[in-house]
């Protein structure tokens, strides 16, 4: 037995025991899973049986494929290998170019019209869930059969499309698969760019049915944002984007538009450029809310504090905490310790330590009164850190407690956008 074939087999033994949870999981919890809402858990759920228990089936049917289509040029199977998560067919038979071809790309099709089949079928469904598990399942096929696969024979000395692509023997069956699989790709690519294959969860009825309202709502342009922010976080980015693009065309000039837009680009992990000009373009257009203005300038500020550059970060922070000053009940506590924070990060940068310790005093002490941990200690890092560097550059504030005192009374545990 070959290494490769050992290890195929270790990774299939992992599959199986992890399939056997899934399947046990999902036998016990099959009511509650065929019921509405489609949540964020059954999404998750569903994307796991998608491959694991989606592959075994597929696979057999793959192999069968290639077995029937050995049979059918008056071949025979001498060996059928299937271990649930990879397989084998061995023939035997003298074949010509083309059937040799034939046999080969059998699998691929098999693959794909069992994706298919499986879409066909779960999409007549009444559970969100079913269908979505279906919309995810025949993607993984088409995704294995046209991309994974292919890579995998081009990488390895082994797989279907070895035989598929040896234009020597087959140049023009070799030739015609190439456009049909370039073609197939592309379609496969702008159908996952524009969430095709995407479903949105919700975390209640409630949400899914304000949703639906939202959908018949064309005329008013915020409650399509809303509907737009229900995607991306119900987990249907590609379609929140394709969304956002159609309703920007239509209203250019709503700010709302494109602090979404900068929020879909950069509302987690790194804010490139084009989010950050996107949530300029919405300062500059004119914010209704306190509360929208200043996540638009977190994100402009976090765009500079990610490229080092601390003096832009404290020009872009500076006239929402201006403006908190004049009127402190405008913004939301949990807005206003965030930029205090990162107003602090970019005084840290420019080495203006004493303004730095203030702001995050300042932060530290609403995430105090909020009762949210998870600030506390992020600014009691922070504010380490900001201690650090001062006595780096000479100046020693070892023993100043920056912690802001709390009220040894009970205090209420909010939720914040941070």
């Amino acid at each position: 037995m070959s290494l490769m074939t050992s290890l195929f087999n270790v990774l299939a033994l992992v599959y199986i025991v992890r399939a056997i949870q899934l399947a046990v999981q999902i036998g016990r919890n099959w009511g509650a899973l065929r019921q509405e809402p489609l949540t964020g858990a059954k999404q998750r759920q569903a994307e796991q049986a998608a491959f694991f228990l989606g592959v075994p089936p597929a696979v057999l049917v793959h192999e069968a494929a290639h077995a029937l289509a050995v049979v059918a040029f008056g071949g025979r199977v001498v060996e059928f290998g299937y271990r649930v998560f990879w397989g084998y067919v061995v023939p035997d038979g003298v074949f010509s170019a083309a059937e040799n071809w034939l046999i080969a790309i059998a699998g691929t099709l098999g693959s794909l019209a069992f994706g298919t089949a499986v879409w066909l079928v779960a999409r007549r469904s009444p559970s969100r869930t079913i269908r979505y598990f279906g919309l995810r399942a025949v993607r993984f096929q088409i995704y294995f059969s046209l991309l994974y696969y292919p890579l995998f024979s081009l990488f390895l000395p082994i797989g279907d499309w070895r035989s598929i692509y040896d234009f020597g023997a087959t140049p023009i069956l070799s030739a015609a698969t190439a456009v049909a699989h370039a073609l197939a790709l592309l379609w496969f690519w702008r159908a996952d760019r524009v969430g095709t294959f995407e479903m949105v969860a919700f975390e209640s009825a409630a949400a899914q049915s304000r949703f639906e309202r939202a959908g018949n709502s064309l005329g008013d342009p915020m409650v399509q944002l809303q509907a737009i922010a229900a995607l991306q976080v119900g987990g249907a980015p590609h379609q929140a984007r394709t969304a956002l693009d159609i309703f920007l065309s239509d209203y250019p000039q709503s700010a709302e538009g494109h602090l979404q837009k900068a929020l879909l680009r950069g509302g987690r992990g790194q804010v490139d450029p084009d989010a950050a000009r996107s949530a300029e373009r919405a300062l500059a257009l004119g914010l209704r809310q306190p509360d929208d203005a200043a996540l638009a300038r977190r994100l402009v500020a976090r765009h500079y504090l990610e490229r080092g550059d601390g003096r832009a970060a404290v020009a872009a922070l500076d006239p929402a905490l201006a403006a908190a000053e004049i009127d402190p009940a405008g913004l939301s506590p949990g807005h206003l310790a965030e930029l205090r924070y990162m107003r602090a990060q970019g005084y840290r940068r420019l080495g203006q330590y004493e303004a730095a310790r203030a702001d995050i005093a300042a932060a530290q002490q609403t995430a105090a009164e909020l009762g949210h941990e998870p600030l506390l200690r992020r600014y009691a890092e922070e504010a380490q850190l900001i201690n650090a560097h001062d006595r780096d550059h000479g100046r020693d504030h070892a023993g100043r407690d920056l912690s802001p005192p709390v009220s040894e009374g009970n205090t209420t545990n909010h939720s914040s956008d941070a």
